[in-house]
């Protein structure tokens, strides 16, 4: 655990820097920072652009971060924009495994990740084509491995903006929530750090009617919720609370 979590930082690719009066601020990743703007930020590496759906799939495909209005502003009159990247490596691995039946290290890298997590990756703008949040989801399309350990994405994401000074909140379990073991995660910690509140919400529990178990009481892999949201918004943008 210890050398996983050397490892993560320079794989997130982090600015560290401070930000000067009026610039944008350090990146969440790459350059994908809050303050930029949709005609400065680069497309080179980026692929796939879409309008987002508050962390989920794809929605209407679009050219590129200039088009951000035509995406639907949500109710804090933000317009989300999905981005991918590594897709040709992601797709070269697929067709290696569908011919050879073996996992190629592309598919463990290949792909929209961050810290080796697939994600699903988008950034906020104003009507003024202004970034104003960030947006990093646990990709509930991943394989039974990847989705299985979505939860640890938490950990590189507290590192990056330091261990203290979080504040967390356990979220109450709706009636048939269950640990995956001994283990229940439902939790949401917030912190503000360099111009942006911060939003981390995990979890990894079994939702009503999963046991982990088959009708004959045999395992069944994959019957669990497991998943991190990592938000990052602009802190003068209504007090810079994450939408919940």
């Amino acid at each position: 655990m210890i050398k996983f979590l050397r490892v993560l930082p320079a794989l997130l690719l982090l600015g560290l820097a401070a930000p000067s009066l009026g610039a944008p601020l350090p990146p969440e990743f790459r350059t994908l920072a809050i303050g930029e703007t949709a005609a400065t930020l680069p497309t080179e590496g980026y692929e796939a652009f879409a309008c987002g759906s508050n962390g989920g799939p794809p929605l209407k495909h679009i050219t590129g971060w200039t088009d951000f209005a035509q995406c639907a502003a949500d109710e804090r009159g933000l317009h989300e924009v999905y981005v991918e990247f590594g897709r040709r490596v992601g797709k070269l691995a697929e067709r290696f495994h569908d011919q050879y039946g073996e996992e190629l290290w592309l598919q463990r890298f290949g792909g929209t990740r961050l810290a080796n997590f697939p994600v699903v990756l988008s950034l906020l703008f104003d009507d003024a084509g202004m970034v104003r949040g960030f947006r990093a989801v646990t990709d509930d399309r991943a394989g039974i491995e990847d989705r299985g350990r979505a939860y640890l994405f938490r950990l590189p994401v507290f590192q990056r903006y330091g261990s203290k000074d979080w504040t967390c909140t356990d979220l109450a379990r709706a009636p048939g929530e269950t640990g995956v073991g001994e283990m229940f995660i439902k939790q949401v910690c917030t912190k503000q750090v360099e111009g942006r509140h911060i939003r981390v919400e995990t979890h990894y529990f079994r939702k009503p009617g999963q046991t982990g178990l088959d009708i004959q009481g045999m395992f069944e892999p994959g019957q669990y919720e497991s998943s991190t949201r990592w938000e990052a918004f602009d802190v003068t943008l209504d007090g810079g609370k994450a939408a919940p």
